[in-house]
């Protein structure tokens, strides 16, 4: 039989063909062994993360939490001793009596509405030999509290200065030229909007309070839509606590910012803010809080809900 050179290649190559298919086999087991290892270690080592991860979260939930027991024991002494402080039988001077104020104010201005306090002390600092020192110091204290709790509600809110005319109770027109007897402002805030209408009714020149009506209309105006509330404004109404609640959990706080009996003037400024930078003691209603949740499952709905186009 006589063999051509193609038998002779064939004869040459088999060995070959299956040295190489060996080989290939032997390579393809290596590579997907150490595939399967360096993916087994990843898992393991992202694992040993995740459980690391996990430890250190309880362990510093653990750490905030006993610092928040331990700050709520402290702040809770501190009340007590304070507020006995003033519910005490004993003389106590008007130094004293101050100075437990400011730290009432300073630790707890979030939580208390402090505004009876300070004008009980207000007025025993008018009546005092002391009253230059006493007076204007109380109403340091009430500003730096105003300017802290404006810094926070401010921040998620939107707001408007006005300077309203105690002669005449009116307000300086857009030109400057003649005075409005009432200022309005449209305002939105989470896709809400509102108009807010500020009127000044008189002053008090002794206490420094101005006596404004504010209407707040929303949507198309009807009277459902509509809020009202007249109330005096001094220096010790504090935007956290002393505010109007308004539907949708929000809320409007006006601040005296300077009442000038010289020129006759007071600085307001008007803030419409979330209701979740009130005060510890505003809590939201219910039904408010109910129908947050039922629109933020609506939304979710609607996103989960493939449309049309997608169905096809």
């Amino acid at each position: 039989m006589v063999r051509d050179r193609w038998d002779k290649v064939a004869i040459v190559l088999q060995p070959v063909g299956g040295l190489l298919t060996a080989l290939a086999v032997a390579i393809l087991g290596f590579w997907t062994s150490s595939f399967l290892r360096e993916r087994e270690a990843r898992e393991t080592a992202l694992r040993e993360r995740m459980q690391t991860s996990d430890t250190n979260a309880r362990l510093y939930s653990e750490l905030i939490s006993k610092r928040e027991e331990s700050e709520s024991a402290l702040r809770k002494d501190m009340f007590t001793s304070i507020i006995n402080s003033f519910l005490a039988t004993g003389p106590q001077t008007l130094e004293q009596k101050v100075l437990n104020l400011e730290l009432l104010v300073y630790n707890f201005h979030e939580s208390l509405n402090l505004k009876p306090l300070f004008l009980h002390l207000e007025r025993l600092a008018k009546d005092s030999p002391q009253r230059g020192e006493y007076v204007p110091r109380l109403n340091r204290v009430a500003e730096e509290v105003t300017k802290k709790q404006m810094l926070v509600i401010e921040e998620g809110g939107q707001s408007f200065d006005a300077t309203a005319s105690l002669k005449t109770l009116a307000f300086p027109s857009p030109d400057g030229r003649t005075e409005i007897p009432a200022i309005s402002r449209d305002l939105a805030l989470d896709g809400v909007h509102r108009n807010f209408k500020i009127e000044v009714l008189g002053a008090d020149a002794d206490k420094e309070q101005v006596q404004l009506r504010v209407t707040v209309r929303s949507g198309g105006g009807s009277a459902a839509d509509t809020t009202a509330a007249e109330f005096w404004l001094g220096y010790f109404d504090f935007p956290m606590i002393d505010n109007i609640r308004l539907p949708n959990d929000q809320r409007l706080a006006i601040v005296l910012n300077n009442f000038d009996a010289g020129r006759q003037s007071a600085d307001l400024t008007v803030v419409f803010f979330p209701g979740k930078y009130a005060g510890l003691r505003e809590k939201p209603y219910y039904d408010e809080v109910l129908a947050k949740l039922l629109a933020a499952n609506k939304t979710l709905a609607r996103e989960l809900t493939p449309t049309p186009a997608a169905r096809r």
